[in-house]
């Protein structure tokens, strides 16, 4: 036998007469976690439903090792929900509880970051496993025991001063999600199977849509007390294999409504529809009202087929219309209104597509109307496109002439002072405008004195398109102002 392993079992066999019940050799090797087998165990007490538990104790010799334990649980091997978990860090003498659903944790122990223990680690219903840390001069050792505790087997009993609840290391677990439904389950669980009785959540939309209490789930249906937000009753079981309420299921609503038949989860799909003004529906159903083809019963007697019910109770039409035991033949309805015959439906049904014919005009009038105004805007000059005449700036010095309308033939003229010899530049253009831009292209320019004319230099000058801006009197372009003169 391994010494080191003797000599831990006569540690905990010392520990065991000292009271603390602990069984078991447990080296501070790191095994990494094998694939987890079903556990076979034998339960005297406790219920299958009954939570259990995980204890991390840390030895209270306060020698060695003595501080910074952790207990890190990573996942279930088989249950839904569970949220993972680590402990703070511990020192000796103090213990850690978390309430689990039977199953088979992979656990880490370490010591100031230092991995000390990995393995899997088993839960039963109404017992507490121990992980044990204790702490010596010169090693650390790790066990694992089991310690049932019939004070701990009632789930019932306010644990919440010395055990972490339930409700912190499980969430919910999601049952279904389609058609708009979501069912989240919050309950017992035992090695992956759902057991015993939960809560199940449903929601539509996201919005509250049913609550189920006491429920409890099979393969084949979820039973329980279950309220519905809408206050409709339901005389029928959810069948979770194929997510639907049993065919024939009955649902009254507060309003009197009642549908008996098959459904879409629990949407009423086809059946018979009894509705609050007393009138039955027997087909295809579409958000508690008749669509498709059926027989509509009246309350007070005699029946109607419809092959689209979608339009009551506003149908207008032909239809076949019967009593109890003999076809009557058929029958004329406009707007829900029953007429005498079908020459009074053809005048509505005419009247109708002269009302819809005249208001298609008005609208194709007025249609055309705004399309000839919109042209008229985007065609009516604005801005630098109603520009014309003389314009002068610089105080005089700066001489600028539109001879047309927003576009057409132009001249620049501008004078400076070279000394006593005042000097004039001349050139001619031709521009083109747009609301807010005008664009020039320039001809021959001469550069000559201006009390003599004499030239002293002819050029030409590239085109541009710069800012524009005219509110009638007020010229800009490219920021220079000029005023008629």
């Amino acid at each position: 036998m391994d010494t080191g392993c003797v000599k831990t079992m006569t540690k905990w066999a010392m520990l065991s007469l000292l009271g603390l019940g602990l069984v078991g050799c447990q080296t501070t090797s790191t095994p990494q976690p094998a694939p987890p087998a079903q556990m076979q165990y034998n339960i005297p007490s406790a219920s299958v439903s009954d939570p259990g538990a995980i204890q991390f104790k840390i030895s209270p010799a306060g020698v060695g090792g003595y501080y910074g334990w952790q207990m890190q649980v990573t996942k279930a091997a088989s249950n839904k929900g569970f949220k993972p978990f680590i402990t703070d860090q511990l020192s000796a003498g103090q213990i850690k509880e978390y309430a689990l659903w039977a199953d088979k944790y992979t656990v880490n122990v370490y010591r100031l970051g230092d991995l000390k223990y990995s393995g899997w680690v088993d839960v039963y219903p109404g017992e507490t496993t121990v992980v044990y840390a204790d702490t010596g001069l010169f090693t650390d050792d790790i066990a694992i025991s089991r310690q049932p505790d019939p004070k701990r087997i009632d789930p019932t009993i306010d644990t919440t001063a010395w055990r972490v609840p339930i409700s912190t290391t499980y969430g919910p677990d999601t049952l279904f999600n389609e058609n708009g439904f979501r069912a989240d389950y919050t309950g017992p669980q035992n090695n992956g199977n759902l057991v015993g009785e939960g809560t199940v959540e449903i929601t539509r939309n996201g919005q509250p849509f049913a609550e189920i209490l006491n429920a409890e789930i099979t393969d084949e249906t979820i039973t329980g007390d279950i309220e519905y937000a809408d206050g409709r009753e339901v005389d029928g079981v959810y069948q979770t294999n194929t997510h639907q309420l049993t065919p024939g299921s009955t649902t009254r609503w507060p309003d009197g409504t009642v549908f008996t038949g098959t459904y879409q989860a629990f949407d009423p799909l086809e059946g018979a529809l009894h509705m609050a003004d007393g009138n039955v529906w027997q087909g295809p159903v579409r958000q508690r009202k008749p669509a498709g083809q059926g027989r509509l019963t009246w309350w007070e007697g005699g029946w109607m087929d419809f092959t689209d019910a979608s339009t009551y109770p506003l149908q207008t039409g032909e239809f076949v219309c019967g009593d109890e035991n003999v076809a009557m033949g058929d029958c004329y309805y406009y707007g829900g209104q029953k007429l005498e015959s079908a020459g009074e439906l053809a005048a509505l049904i005419e009247k109708d597509r002269q009302i819809t014919a005249a208001r298609a005009a008005e609208e194709a009038a007025k249609a055309a109307q705004q399309k000839q105004t919109e042209t008229a805007q985007a065609t009516t000059p604005t801005g630098c496109q109603t520009v014309g005449g003389k314009f002068v700036a610089d105080g005089g010095d700066t001489l600028l002439d539109l001879d047309g309308t927003g576009s057409g033939p132009g001249r620049f003229v501008q004078y400076t002072q070279g000394g006593a010899t005042r000097y004039q530049f001349d050139i001619t253009l031709r521009y083109h405008t747009t609301a807010d831009s005008i664009t020039y292209q320039y001809g021959q320019g001469t550069y000559k004195i201006a009390a003599t004319g004499q030239v002293l230099q002819t050029m030409s000058a590239p085109g541009a398109t710069v800012p524009c801006r005219y509110d009638g009197t007020i010229l800009s372009v490219d920021g220079k102002q000029f005023r008629p003169r």
